[in-house]
Formats: structure tokens, sequence, C-alpha cells
């Protein structure tokens, strides 16, 4: 059996022993939300819960999936809810720079809608 890695996530305060993490990062332009690991039935709810603190009016979200080794389905009602949320208040959810794990789930599911690729109007913003 693989060992698993234990992670912090940024929006939590406690390691949890899975592959998911996130870190997020105030822009000019709004919130950039960089996303590691796995999103499955066992953390697409702590996705939601990094990115519930930033709706708002006109408020601007970058999910950055580059990082994402694994997603299903389960995510995406919480993509759909947050970019509906996000899109009737005047602002934008934006998926930016998908891997490839991202980009099939998308493509499969026909909802590319979600998917909006603008690495260069939204650089990348490293926490690192």
């Amino acid at each position: 059996m693989p060992e698993r890695k234990t992670r912090q996530a940024t929006s939590f305060g406690s390691p949890m022993a899975t592959d998911f993490a996130t870190e997020v990062a105030q822009t000019g332009d709004g919130t950039v939300i960089h996303v590691r690991g796995e999103i499955d039935i066992s953390t697409c709810e702590r996705l939601r819960d990094a990115i519930e603190p930033h709706l708002g009016p006109e408020q601007a979200i970058v999910l950055d999936l580059s990082g994402v080794e694994f997603m299903d389905s389960s995510c995406l009602q919480v993509l759909e809810h947050a970019r509906g949320k996000l899109t009737a208040d005047g602002g934008s959810l934006i998926l930016r720079n998908p891997s490839e794990a991202a980009r099939l789930l998308l493509t499969a599911a026909q909802a590319q809608d979600l998917l909006q690729v603008d690495a260069d109007e939204h650089p990348r913003v490293d926490s690192d």
C-alpha cells in the first residue's frame, strides 16, 4: 500500500492525512486559490470550504488547478455552485492551468463552460 502524505490545508490549521491542500493568495485582481492533490468525495467539501469565504459581490476567484493529481465528479457541484453565486453577483470563477486530470473530467462531464484558461490575464502568484 502506498504511503499517504500528510499536508496542511491552509484554510484549516490542522494536519490532515490526505493528498489535498489549498493555498490562498490575495492579488489586486482578486483571490487565487492553488489546489494540489486529489479532489474526490472525501475532499470536495474542503475545496468548498476554501472557496466559500471569498464569495461575494463582484469578487474574482481564480482556482489554479495545475497541482491537481486526481479529480472526480464529486467536485463539479462545488464548482458550479461557486460559479453561479459569483456570476450572479457580478463576479467570476476562473479555472486556471488545469492539470490533465482536471481537464479530462471537465471535458468528459461536458463542463467546459466552467473552464476558462486565462493565465495571461491572471498570472501565477507563487506563495513560496
